[in-house]
């Protein structure tokens, strides 16, 4: 893998788990995306069709030879773009993204995918930040949003009704079981229509599952306009289990509009769509099985991944129903979103993770301890990146802890990162340091290092922000500075210490409830802690960074 410039590169001897494929005309705005799912562990690549070939034979030529060829092989593949841009392929006259993923030549996936059906670079954007704030800056100010849901149930007084709702209290008894707090069971029977749909999304909701007739988009009293939804980044996973509800030219369907709608600023809407882009009569059975399938995943098997789940409901309509449909289901059936995007069951919960902030270059060893609420945390997934020197992931052990032996080739900050189940992101930094041990002994005679760290991180409404800085062993040195200052991710001060003036230099806690030098409040966001110490007479400093996230 190469850096160049602010786009990550990489080799095709190395190859990726995360395989990116985009229209050129949203290569820039799929970058975040593609950094974050590099960052977490999922080795990622990016290539444009100008690089891959713009025809559906020639993209599946390129995930079939990523395939077989790539020492690290492709779990996930993303496509970026609608059809008229990144073209559906067909199987048996139906669309579908299978034809790019089915590399062995039976039926099914090797890979799952997703597609981002964006039409411009806004709706790339939009889609991306949405992707993003769903997984990585989950939305904490409701902790409650994500164990509710709501379920539709539209009648049409028929054969059909009583599938409907078998779906939705299959989906509701397995919820329960795991503890959601809230579950709409939404029908025209009883009254409901758009407007309760709406004010439960803007309420907040973490699933929304629509069952009952539909093409383009869910039919009345339930046919809801995504675009009047303002629920911000309280985001749902959106399953339209009905007819055609995804665009296979150049106009989106309008139940689609769930993941496309809002701006790159303003989140509204979903941040995953599963439907088909299939059409059938008096086969309500068939979606039966996908909706069956997909909860079976998420709350009794346990899959996390949003492209997991929905690839549980493609195998699970096609081994019922074989011979009766099964297969065009399976086609048909397209994850529109992140297909890797960790799914939500419950509040996340904030972690205590802690490692050295600084290694020397050369052989050295970071210990990364995990835990919550002072008990640790197995099989947290912990992943380090060092530029395209270093990548290393690996699980937390029964007491939270990984070790990784490492040899750094140079200075740097090492990316640390930290998810799992149900655990709100970790993301800290390591400084790797050239020549510490020389600057200790011979620049540096008094041989302190200090110590700097945050708790919580991510916060919400106050953070302590913990440094140790400790008393140069030669007798007389006296400090020239020491500061901690905190920046905003553009390299602004937002606030500056002068720890000389504070009576306990030695160890102490500075609580910062995210009020800038002029007293206002700093909007959410990642921002940068550093502390810088010299001492008088001597040419090497020390400096220490760390990154804290504050939360909505």
């Amino acid at each position: 893998m190469l850096l160049i410039g602010c786009t990550l590169v990489f080799s095709q001897e190395i190859g990726a788990r995360y395989l990116i494929i985009t229209h050129d005309n949203f290569y820039n705005a799929i970058q975040p995306l593609a950094k974050w799912k590099h960052k977490k562990g999922l080795r990622t690549k990016v290539v444009k069709l100008s690089e891959t070939g713009s025809s559906s034979y020639q993209i599946r030529n390129y995930v079939v030879n990523a395939f077989n060829s790539w020492q690290v092989k492709p779990d996930f593949l993303l496509l970026v773009g609608a059809p008229n841009f990144l073209p559906f392929a067909q199987i048996s006259y139906t669309y579908t993204d299978n034809y790019y993923t089915n590399v062995t030549g039976d039926i099914y996936n090797e890979i799952l995918s997703g597609r981002l059906t964006v039409h411009n670079t806004t709706e790339a954007q939009t889609v991306v930040n949405k992707i993003l704030a769903y997984e990585r800056t989950p939305d904490m100010s409701d902790s409650l949003w994500f164990t509710n849901a709501s379920l539709i149930a539209r009648l049409d007084w028929d054969n059909d009704d009583s599938i409907y709702w078998s779906d939705t209290y299959h989906a509701a008894d397995l919820m329960i079981n795991d503890d959601y707090t809230i579950i709409d069971t939404f029908s025209n029977y009883y009254g409901h229509n758009t407007a309760h749909v709406i004010s439960a999304i803007n309420n907040g909701r973490s699933i929304l599952m629509y069952r009952g007739r539909g093409v383009n988009n869910w039919y009345s009293p339930f046919d809801v306009n995504p675009d009047l939804t303002q629920n911000g980044t309280r985001l749902p996973i959106v399953l339209s289990l009905t007819c055609r509800t995804i665009g296979t030219g150049a106009t989106p369907a309008t139940a689609e509009k769930w993941l496309l709608t809002g701006s790159p600023t303003v989140a509204r809407g979903g941040a995953g769509f599963f439907a088909t882009t299939t059409t059938v009569v008096g086969q309500a059975y068939l979606r039966s099985a996908v909706a069956k399938g997909f909860f079976d995943a998420v709350f009794v098997d346990h899959k996390r991944t949003f492209g997991e789940a929905c690839e549980a409901g493609r195998v699970r309509v096609y081994q019922m129903y074989l011979y009766q449909g099964g297969g065009d289901e399976y086609y048909g059936f397209t994850t529109l979103g992140d297909p890797s995007m960790n799914l939500w069951t419950a509040c996340p919960k904030i972690v205590d993770v802690t490692h050295d902030s600084s290694l020397i270059v050369g052989e050295d060893t970071l210990n990364v301890h995990v835990e919550h609420d002072e008990m640790p945390v197995e099989s947290a997934f912990v992943c380090i990146v060092l530029d395209s020197t270093i990548y290393e992931t690996g699980y937390t052990d029964e007491s939270g802890n990984i070790d990784f032996a490492l040899t750094l080739p140079h200075q740097g900050d090492m990316d640390v990162t930290v998810t799992g189940t149900n655990l709100y992101p970790y993301e800290g930094i390591v400084t790797v340091t050239t020549g510490i041990e020389e600057n200790r002994t011979q620049q540096i005679p008094y041989g302190f290092f200090s110590t700097l760290r945050a708790f919580p991180n991510p916060w919400l409404n106050r953070t302590e922000i913990s440094y140790c800085i400790r008393t140069p062993a030669s007798p007389g040195s006296k400090y020239q500075y020491a500061e901690l200052t905190i920046y905003d991710i553009n390299g602004r001060v937002i606030r500056s210490y002068d720890l000389l003036q504070r009576s306990d230099l030695e160890s102490n806690r500075i609580a910062w409830s995210g009020l800038d030098y002029r007293g206002s409040n700093v909007p959410s966001g990642i921002y940068f802690v550093r502390l810088r110490v010299k001492v008088i007479g001597e040419t090497a400093e020390e400096v220490i960074t760390a990154k804290i996230i504050k939360l909505k």
